[in-house]
C-alpha cells in the first residue's frame, strides 16, 4: 500500500495516542488510528510489487503538501522522481531514456545525462503520480478500512499486530497496526482479482521524520515532451 522512529513531534504524538490497542472496540480503534495519522506530517513508504515484477520503490511523502520523492529500482534501471507543487521531475539513466524516447531524440537523451526531466504541463503522468502518492498515504488507507473486520492478532517483524481486513468488489486489503504504541499503520497488503501486479505490500516507517523535498536547481532540469504515461518504475 515500517517502524515508528522519528523526531520529537512523533514522541509527542506517541504520548497522546499510545496504549494497548487490543482492548479497544472497532470504533474506538479506528478513531485512535485516524487521530494518529492526522497528527503526523511526514512518512517513508516502502512499496513492493510482488508476483510479476521485481520493482522496488521507496517514497518520502509530505502528507500536508502532497510533495514527494521516489526512488524506484527495477532489474535494469533506477528512476528517481521529485514532485513539488504539482511539478514532476524525473531522473534516469541514459540507457533508460534511449529506450523511452527512441533513436530520433538522441539530442534530448544526451541533454538528460545526469539531469532531471521536467514533465510537460499536459502530461497525465503528473496527475497519475499524485493520485498514486495519495493512495499510499496512510490517512487514505485508514479511511478506506473504516469498516474493516478484525482478525486474530499476529506477529510481524517481531511485533504484535492488530489485523484489519476488508474485502470488496473482488479486492482485498489487510492492514497491520502495532498493538502497543501509537496507532500508526505498519504495513498493508492488497490484492485485486484483475491486478497485473499481484499482491502489493506497502510498509510505512519514519513517521514525522522531516524530509526536505525541493525541486532540482534550474541548471539540472531539462524540459520533456508529453510522454503520456508514468515512466516507471513508479509508485
Amino acid at each position: 500500500m515500517a517502524l515508528l522512529t522519528g523526531c520529537s513531534a512523533a514522541v509527542d504524538l506517541a504520548d497522546a495516542t499510545s496504549g494497548n490497542l487490543s482492548g479497544l472496540g472497532d470504533k474506538a480503534l479506528h478513531e485512535r488510528m485516524r487521530k494518529a495519522v492526522n497528527g503526523v506530517r511526514y512518512v517513508r513508504i516502502s512499496d513492493v510489487r510482488a508476483a510479476t515484477t521485481s520493482t522496488r520503490t521507496e517514497v518520502h511523502l509530505d502528507m500536508r503538501t502532497g510533495d514527494f520523492t521516489t526512488s524506484g529500482k527495477a532489474a535494469s534501471h533506477t528512476i528517481e522522481m521529485i514532485s513539488v507543487g504539482g511539478e514532476l521531475y524525473v531522473k534516469a539513466s541514459r540507457a533508460y531514456w534511449q529506450r523511452r524516447l527512441g533513436a530520433d531524440r538522441a539530442d534530448l537523451v544526451a541533454a538528460l545525462e545526469g539531469k532531471y526531466g521536467h514533465a510537460a504541463a499536459d502530461d497525465p503522468v503528473r496527475s497519475k503520480m499524485a493520485a498514486t502518492a495519495k493512495a499510499v498515504d496512510p490517512r487514505t488507507v485508514v479511511d478506506k478500512l473504516a469498516k474493516a473486520d478484525r482478525r486474530e492478532e499476529t506477529f510481524v517483524d517481531g511485533r504484535r499486530m492488530v489485523v484489519l481486513v476488508e474485502t470488496e468488489a473482488g479486492e482485498a486489503a489487510r492492514m497491520y497496526v502495532p498493538a502497543d504504541g501509537p496507532a500508526l499503520p505498519y504495513q498493508a497488503i492488497s490484492t485485486g482479482s484483475g491486478s497485473d501486479d499481484g499482491a502489493v505490500t506497502v510498509t510505512w516507517s519514519e513517521y514525522d521524520r522531516p524530509v526536505d523535498i525541493k525541486a532540482p536547481a534550474r541548471d539540472l532540469v531539462v524540459e520533456l515532451p508529453n510522454l503520456g504515461k508514468a515512466p516507471g518504475p513508479a509508485l
